[in-house]
Protein backbone atom coordinates (compact mmCIF):
# COMPACT_ATOMS: atom_id res chain seq x y z
CA UNK A 1 0.00 0.00 0.00
CA UNK A 2 1.44 3.32 -1.09
CA UNK A 3 0.46 6.71 0.29
CA UNK A 4 0.09 9.31 -2.47
CA UNK A 5 0.20 13.06 -1.86
CA UNK A 6 -3.17 14.34 -3.14
CA UNK A 7 -5.18 17.48 -2.36
CA UNK A 8 -8.68 16.17 -2.99
CA UNK A 9 -10.31 19.60 -2.75
CA UNK A 10 -8.16 21.18 -5.46
CA UNK A 11 -7.83 18.13 -7.72
CA UNK A 12 -10.62 15.57 -8.21
CA UNK A 13 -9.46 11.97 -8.02
CA UNK A 14 -9.92 9.85 -11.15
CA UNK A 15 -9.94 6.06 -10.86
CA UNK A 16 -10.06 3.72 -13.85
CA UNK A 17 -11.77 0.34 -13.62
CA UNK A 18 -12.60 -2.42 -16.08
CA UNK A 19 -14.63 -4.73 -13.84
CA UNK A 20 -17.81 -6.43 -14.96
CA UNK A 21 -20.99 -6.17 -12.90
CA UNK A 22 -21.39 -9.19 -10.67
CA UNK A 23 -17.62 -9.76 -10.44
CA UNK A 24 -17.60 -8.59 -6.78
CA UNK A 25 -14.41 -6.65 -7.59
CA UNK A 26 -13.93 -3.59 -5.46
CA UNK A 27 -12.02 -0.34 -5.15
CA UNK A 28 -11.00 0.92 -1.75
CA UNK A 29 -9.32 4.29 -1.35
CA UNK A 30 -8.84 6.02 1.98
CA UNK A 31 -8.23 9.71 2.58
CA UNK A 32 -5.75 11.09 5.13
CA UNK A 33 -4.76 14.46 6.53
CA UNK A 34 -1.23 15.87 6.44
CA UNK A 35 -0.49 14.28 9.84
CA UNK A 36 -1.89 10.92 8.75
CA UNK A 37 -5.29 11.11 10.46
CA UNK A 38 -8.10 9.24 8.71
CA UNK A 39 -10.22 11.73 6.74
CA UNK A 40 -12.82 9.46 5.12
CA UNK A 41 -12.77 7.11 2.20
CA UNK A 42 -14.79 5.43 -0.47
CA UNK A 43 -15.35 1.86 -1.50
CA UNK A 44 -16.87 0.80 -4.83
CA UNK A 45 -18.33 -2.68 -5.21
CA UNK A 46 -19.10 -4.30 -8.57
CA UNK A 47 -21.97 -6.50 -7.47
CA UNK A 48 -24.93 -7.19 -9.77
CA UNK A 49 -25.78 -3.53 -9.15
CA UNK A 50 -22.76 -1.24 -8.62
CA UNK A 51 -22.66 0.10 -5.07
CA UNK A 52 -20.61 2.40 -2.85
CA UNK A 53 -19.78 2.81 0.81
CA UNK A 54 -18.33 5.83 2.62
CA UNK A 55 -15.99 5.42 5.57
CA UNK A 56 -17.40 6.75 8.87
CA UNK A 57 -20.67 7.49 7.12
CA UNK A 58 -22.50 4.47 5.71
CA UNK A 59 -22.85 1.23 7.61
CA UNK A 60 -23.27 -0.85 4.46
CA UNK A 61 -22.99 -0.62 0.68
CA UNK A 62 -25.60 1.60 -0.98
CA UNK A 63 -26.93 1.81 -4.54
CA UNK A 64 -25.91 4.89 -6.51
CA UNK A 65 -28.58 7.57 -7.01
CA UNK A 66 -28.16 7.10 -10.77
CA UNK A 67 -26.97 3.86 -12.36
CA UNK A 68 -23.43 4.18 -13.74
CA UNK A 69 -22.98 3.59 -17.48
CA UNK A 70 -22.94 -0.10 -18.40
CA UNK A 71 -19.56 -0.09 -20.18
CA UNK A 72 -16.95 -2.24 -18.39
CA UNK A 73 -14.27 0.45 -18.83
CA UNK A 74 -15.09 3.24 -16.43
CA UNK A 75 -13.46 6.43 -15.19
CA UNK A 76 -14.72 7.42 -11.75
CA UNK A 77 -14.15 11.06 -10.78
CA UNK A 78 -14.42 11.82 -7.05
CA UNK A 79 -14.77 15.44 -5.99
CA UNK A 80 -14.84 16.77 -2.42
CA UNK A 81 -15.94 20.35 -1.76
CA UNK A 82 -16.51 22.37 1.38
CA UNK A 83 -18.05 25.57 0.02
CA UNK A 84 -21.43 24.92 1.67
CA UNK A 85 -20.80 21.97 3.96
CA UNK A 86 -18.91 18.81 3.07
CA UNK A 87 -20.16 17.55 -0.30
CA UNK A 88 -19.01 14.42 -2.12
CA UNK A 89 -19.75 14.13 -5.83
CA UNK A 90 -18.97 11.07 -7.95
CA UNK A 91 -19.08 10.94 -11.73
CA UNK A 92 -18.72 7.76 -13.78
CA UNK A 93 -17.80 8.29 -17.43
CA UNK A 94 -18.96 11.91 -17.03
CA UNK A 95 -22.39 10.91 -15.64
CA UNK A 96 -23.09 12.21 -12.13
CA UNK A 97 -24.02 9.13 -10.10
CA UNK A 98 -23.80 10.56 -6.58
CA UNK A 99 -24.04 14.03 -5.06
CA UNK A 100 -24.32 13.99 -1.28
CA UNK A 101 -24.15 16.73 1.31
CA UNK A 102 -22.53 14.67 4.05
CA UNK A 103 -23.92 16.75 6.92
CA UNK A 104 -27.36 15.48 5.92
CA UNK A 105 -26.43 12.06 4.56
CA UNK A 106 -24.02 10.93 7.30
CA UNK A 107 -25.57 12.57 10.33
CA UNK A 108 -27.59 9.49 11.34
CA UNK A 109 -24.70 7.82 13.17
CA UNK A 110 -24.06 8.45 16.85
CA UNK A 111 -21.27 5.86 16.92
CA UNK A 112 -19.09 7.34 14.21
CA UNK A 113 -18.08 10.96 14.27
CA UNK A 114 -18.41 11.62 10.54
CA UNK A 115 -17.94 15.38 11.01
CA UNK A 116 -14.50 15.36 12.60
CA UNK A 117 -13.36 12.73 10.08
CA UNK A 118 -14.71 14.22 6.85
CA UNK A 119 -13.88 17.82 7.84
CA UNK A 120 -10.15 17.08 7.88
CA UNK A 121 -8.18 18.48 4.95
CA UNK A 122 -7.36 15.60 2.61
CA UNK A 123 -3.73 15.77 1.52
CA UNK A 124 -3.00 12.06 1.04
CA UNK A 125 -4.77 9.04 -0.39
CA UNK A 126 -4.07 5.34 -0.15
CA UNK A 127 -5.41 2.46 -2.22
CA UNK A 128 -5.59 -0.74 -0.22
CA UNK A 129 -4.05 -3.37 -2.48
CA UNK A 130 -5.38 -6.31 -0.48
CA UNK A 131 -8.96 -5.12 -1.01
CA UNK A 132 -8.64 -3.22 -4.29
CA UNK A 133 -9.24 -5.63 -7.14
CA UNK A 134 -10.75 -3.23 -9.68
CA UNK A 135 -8.66 -0.10 -10.17
CA UNK A 136 -5.70 0.20 -12.48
Amino acid sequence: DVVIEWDLESTPLEIRTDSELGSEDQVQVRFYSAVGAYAGGIMLLFSSTPQYSLGYCTSSYKDFAVNPPSAADKVWRITLTRTAGVRLVIHCNDVEVLNKLLSVFCNWSTTWNWSSTWNRDVTKIKFHSSRDTASY
